[in-house]
């Protein structure tokens, strides 16, 4: 990332409500958008509070400043409406990617009549060298019709909730303090004793257990994220013998690392 880029972006912790006003206050003339992503995806969906949300959209009409919301990982995938539905909040500006086509190459941005109209031959440039290809397109309106008119994304959401259930009761069996974070389609995995808010609280989790525990999962065919700042995605392919063998290899897996644990400290 070019140093230049430090003077261009003001970075501020997830969930603190009063540095983001301090910053607003200090530097919202020449400050365009606020960027977000409402739930992590790439810190184990560490999930901003709805109440910093509201208190986010309220301090960007404040200001006059864009609010983009990151939805390349929640929209179509927390709830048709996507985190915006889940938090009722409403972007100007949103991203959409990976599930708009199930999996298809293809990305939207959408926002306020205002804004978009913005985009056209006497504004903003717009391309892209795959743009409006006919076959990601065909399967972006299969998937939304799919999601529109079915249950899947209630089952998915189902499906995530068993899964925590039964890797939380195998854990508290062997008191391991744990939590989960996000929506239960996209869900953390983090063993400490509270959830974390943000990025530097997800430092202060005993992530090497994580990691260790996931590379055995590997080993016995669960191919979970092996890097615990990744959340644990399910699919609607995911049935309940995916979940019963699952969650046997997960306590399987654990007992494994356990056991080296407890080696290693006896060995010292």
């Amino acid at each position: 990332m070019p140093e230049v880029l430090r003077d261009l972006v003001n970075i501020v912790p997830l969930n603190d409500a009063n540095r983001l006003e301090d910053v607003l206050k200090r530097r919202g003339d020449s400050i365009a958008a606020f960027l977000i992503e409402p739930i992590l995806g790439n810190a184990g969906s560490i999930t901003a509070g709805e109440q910093y949300m509201k208190d986010a959209r309220e301090m960007c009409d404040r200001f006059d400043v864009v609010m983009l919301i990151d939805e390349v990982k929640t929209g179509f995938r927390v709830a048709r409406g996507g985190v915006q539905e889940l938090m009722n909040v409403r972007a100007d500006l949103c991203t959409y990617a990976k599930a708009l086509g199930n999996g298809y190459p293809i990305s939207a941005l959408a926002g306020r009549e205002e804004i978009m109209r913005k985009i056209g031959p006497n504004g903003v440039a717009q391309g892209g060298t795959y743009a409006a290809h006919s076959v990601p397109l065909a399967a972006a309106e299969k998937t939304l019709e799919i999601l529109d008119e079915t249950d899947t994304l209630e089952q998915i959401a189902n499906y995530g909730s068993r899964l925590q259930e039964g890797m939380s009761g195998i854990l508290s069996g062997r008191g391991i303090a744990h939590v989960f974070a996000g929506h239960p389609s996209m869900a953390g995995l983090f063993f400490t004793e509270s959830v974390p808010r943000n990025y530097r609280e997800w430092a202060t989790t005993d992530y090497e257990l994580y990691n260790s525990l996931a590379l055995e999962l590997h080993e016995l065919g669960i191919l979970c994220e092996p890097d615990s700042r990744e959340p644990w995605f399910v699919s609607a392919a995911h049935d309940d013998a995916c979940l019963a063998e699952t969650l046997e290899k997960f306590e399987t897996a654990l007992s494994t690392v356990l056991g080296r644990k407890g080696v290693a400290a006896a060995s010292v």
